[in-house]
């Protein structure tokens, strides 16, 4: 970890979670650039908590629509800001990249604050560019990239002014060792038991609503001491390897990518021609699927036929796969986000991470390789789990 911060002008400020380092940015570009009613221009396609955060910090969201491939348009954004616009947010869902040179320029143009949302990447680069380096302000999670319960960080590719975190408290190490602990266990069990759940515990989604009558507050914590020592010494080249490996399975193995299709497939993906030993012992040439150079994931999202999400999920976790469905609370009853509706009904993310196992990755491309999948579902969300504290 410690060489990949080389890459940026600033070293690393720790929170106790990206969404944590999001709004205090937000607070400190206020605080020293202040204007009467600010605002951030931001996606649709976003989670309950950063809309409670943005309003804590005093903002007005301004939302643009997010394509199925998870991308965005330029002119979409540029027709939102004004002379109130503080900050345009744009986000790596999921790990698929997206080109934020363009929106650097436009933002530079127009005297606004680029915030570049790394939380689902780590190490990424795309086009020669590292992912991270082009916003003013970057968010990375170490929470989600490492599955800890809790971490992330801000880098300043451009001081605003001398920036000086509003941390009051910080996570506990007991609660963080806990945590660790936990994940492990469950890790060594899944491997023990061939992928099988022995614990039957699977994650199901939980929906955030948002009380708009309510006032929304933030408390700032930082990293705890244990968590950071964790993170610096992570072998982030074997975590980069693993997801790559993992996703590729996923890619060579699911059997109609068509129906199950996955954002940022063609553009992601390369073939690679490999010898393959026939019975004979003769060489046979096989088309491979591999990422491109510089793709990171944080998940396999993929686009399930209209209908037939919430079925898909539900198999899926009676085998025991934890797998999520981004975020369904957005775009919050608004309209005029198409796309974000499609997101919002039929994105469903397959994990990758370095804690599966190739025994969970057989499960997961069994299940979808043979799974009959009927029409234009009507099946009922599933109940949502209990919700746990923010940290």
């Amino acid at each position: 970890m410690k060489d990949f911060f080389k890459n940026f002008q600033s070293q690393p400020i720790n929170y106790g979670n990206a969404s944590h380092a999001f709004y205090d940015i937000m607070k400190w570009v206020q605080l020293n650039r202040p204007k009467k009613n600010p605002n951030i221009i931001m996606p649709a396609y976003i989670p309950a908590k950063l809309y409670r955060y943005v309003l804590a910090a005093g903002y007005e969201p301004r939302f643009y629509d997010v394509s199925t491939e998870l991308d965005f348009s330029i002119d979409e954004i540029r027709d939102l800001i004004d002379d109130q616009t503080q900050m345009v947010f744009a986000v790596h869902f999921f790990g698929v990249p997206v080109d934020m040179i363009p929106l650097k320029k436009m933002t530079q143009e127009m005297d606004v604050f680029l915030l570049e949302d790394c939380a689902h990447t780590l190490d990424s680069h795309l086009n020669g560019n590292i992912l991270g380096t082009t916003g003013d302000f970057t968010i990375f999670s170490t929470r989600k990239m490492f599955q800890y319960h809790c971490g992330g960080f801000l880098i300043l590719n451009k001081k605003p002014w001398n920036f000086q975190p509003s941390k009051t408290t910080k996570v506990s190490s007991l609660f963080t060792g806990y945590h660790l602990l936990g994940s492990r266990v469950k890790y060594y069990l899944n491997h023990i038991a061939r992928g099988k759940n022995v614990i039957q515990k699977v994650s199901t989604p939980v929906v955030h609503y948002i009380d708009f009558d309510e006032e929304q507050t933030v408390t700032v914590k930082r990293m705890d001491h244990l968590l950071n020592w964790t993170y610096l010494h992570t072998n982030l080249e074997e975590l980069t390897r693993k997801r790559r490996e993992n996703i590729s399975y996923l890619w060579n193995h699911i059997e109609d990518l068509e129906t199950f299709s996955p954002v940022g497939f063609e553009r992601l993906s390369i073939k690679k021609s490999e010898p393959r030993s026939s019975g004979s012992g003769n060489q046979s040439n096989q088309q491979k699927l591999q990422p491109i150079e510089g793709y990171v994931p944080f998940s396999l999202p993929i686009i399930t036929p209209p209908g037939t999400r919430n079925y898909i999920q539900q198999e899926l976790l009676s085998r025991g796969i934890d797998c999520y469905i981004g975020w369904t609370e957005a775009p919050f009853g608004m309209t005029g986000f198409p796309e974000t509706e499609k997101l919002q009904t039929q994105l469903l993310e397959l994990p990758i991470h370095h804690f599966i196992n190739h025994y969970q990755l057989e499960i997961m491309a069994d299940c979808l390789n043979n799974l009959e999948i009927p029409q234009l579902l009507d099946t009922p969300p599933i109940k949502a789990g209990k919700q746990e504290p923010i940290h």
